[in-house]
């Protein structure tokens, strides 16, 4: 009993993880775990953070530098024996250089951030194109299944149809037969309806090029035509649809392949399993169109990616002072320290005292060749960071006006689809009613069925359009 009762609790707490789980399955969490599992987004902010390490690197002086030097045999001064020798250098270089260095580091350090801040802005958009794309598949299967339901009913429609015009059809022609099927003398068939007659009488003819063949004369029947035209129609018909429910289910495997492969997509950019559940609800709100929507266009300037041109700009620049201050000479202090043993038997003072050095060194920077090279990799490489943040800035206002074309365009198209939905599901309804009673063509129910399903999925597509329009728009205007 006891051991029911744990498998009992176990089961209650996993449903509600499940549902738990469920209910936070949103965009805004997909968003919020894309953010937090994507490697890329890792890769991106463990550069940034290794760039930071460089800061203090690029700030701190030289390493200062030891000497030890000991006298296998020590040296005889006039104060004792030399045993030993220790020297201390602390080289410095020129007065602002090392400030120059950590300006560097410091731009670059913020370039990987500006590179990480795009990245993340480019995943979001990423996740939410690749979610609307799920929905968007999952929705496009709802609707077959719906117009494939709908193409059921037709079916059995035009099945009762055929069957009753079969069954009226073999009654009229078997009595017709009956009555009007004759023998005449000379042993020719003679047909006769209601009002006219078939004759068929067999003859030679002198102008005939071949004698002896009989010479038919034929009349149809006005009403056996009519009956077996009909039969042959409901046939046609019932074929018809039949065809279209064929297309319409291979539409919906290939629909549900399609999904597999979305799920795998969108499933990548969060770092989970490839088969994992995405859920995208029933309908997807359409994403209201931003009212400052044109006076966003000032900030495609502080675009994160323009931001990342410009530091690398800034830390050329930085270098280039750096560069220059490398020019000059470093200066070094430092102290040497010799180890003197005593002369045994001498009373001098200086007898075995050790001998304290300070040192001064100063660098010679004469090779000017090399420090020219290098300024002039640090104006190119800053001017190379400025023209290409004019040329992404550009880009961007090309893709921002590119966008806003794309998302009026998905507005008009979900209202004016939207409407034609409607109005070709009034027209079906009316069509098929129709046709039940005998008044219309059934070739036309098909085709307004089929401009229905049409609708459905341009309409579909044109919310999706609409929202990865927005989703793109937050992308190339995003600036905090």
């Amino acid at each position: 009993m006891k051991k029911n009762t744990i498998y009992f609790f176990l089961l209650l707490l996993i449903i509600i993880s499940e549902v738990s789980a469920n209910a936070q399955d949103s965009l805004a969490f997909y968003l919020e775990q894309a953010a937090l599992n994507n490697p890329g987004i890792k890769a991106k902010y463990l550069e940034y953070s290794a760039a930071l390490e460089k800061v203090p690197q690029a700030g701190s002086l030289p390493d200062p530098e030891l000497q030890f030097g000991y006298f296998l045999k020590p040296m005889e001064l006039m104060s004792g024996y030399q045993v030993a020798d220790i020297r201390f250098m602390q080289m410095f270089p020129w007065f602002g250089l090392l400030k120059n260095a950590k300006d560097e580091a410091s731009q670059m350090a913020l370039s990987k951030f500006e590179s990480f801040r795009d990245s993340k802005a480019q995943l979001y958009f990423a996740v939410k194109s690749s979610y609307y794309k799920v929905y968007r598949t999952l929705k496009e299967i709802a609707i077959a299944k719906k117009n494939l339901d709908i193409l059921h009913s037709l079916e059995q429609l035009a099945l009762i149809k055929f069957s009753s015009g079969s069954s009226s059809s073999s009654t009229d022609n078997s009595s017709s037969n009956k009555s009007s099927i004759n023998i005449s003398p000379s042993g020719n068939q003679v047909r006769s309806g209601n009002n006219m007659q078939n004759q068929i009488s067999m003859g030679t003819s002198q102008g005939s090029s071949e004698a002896g063949k009989p010479a038919m004369a034929t009349q149809g029947s006005g009403m056996g035509g009519t009956m077996a035209g009909d039969g042959n129609l409901d046939m046609v018909n019932l074929l018809r649809v039949q065809i279209e429910i064929n297309e319409l289910e291979n539409k919906i495997a290939l629909l549900h392949d399609q999904v597999a492969t979305d799920k795998v997509s969108f499933n990548r950019f969060l770092n989970r399993a490839p088969s994992y559940i995405v859920f995208t609800g029933d309908s997807l709100i359409e994403a209201p169109i931003p009212n400052d929507i044109m006076t966003r266009a000032d900030s495609i300037t502080n675009h994160p990616i323009v931001k990342m041109y410009r530091a690398e700009s800034e830390a050329s620049a930085a270098k280039l002072k750096m560069v220059t201050r490398m020019g000059y000479p470093m200066l070094g202090l430092g102290v040497n320290y010799s180890v003197i043993k005593k002369f045994p038997g001498v009373t001098s003072a200086m007898n075995g005292k050790d001998m304290i050095m300070p040192m001064l060194s100063l660098t010679l920077p004469i090779y000017r060749k090399k420090q020219k090279a290098m300024r002039n990799e640090a104006e190119l490489m800053s001017e190379s960071a400025t023209a290409l943040a004019e040329n992404v800035t550009n880009d961007l206002q090309v893709n921002f006006q590119e966008t806003i074309q794309n998302l009026n365009d998905a507005d008009r198209r979900v209202k004016l689809f939207t409407s034609q939905a409607i109005l070709a599901d009034k027209s079906l309804q009316l069509l098929i009613t129709s046709f039940s009673t005998g008044g219309t063509d059934f070739a036309e129910v098909l085709r307004m069925e089929q401009q229905l399903l049409d609708y459905q999925f341009k309409n579909v597509e044109a919310v999706v359009d609409k929202n990865t329009s927005i989703a793109r728009l937050v992308y190339l205007t995003v600036n905090n």
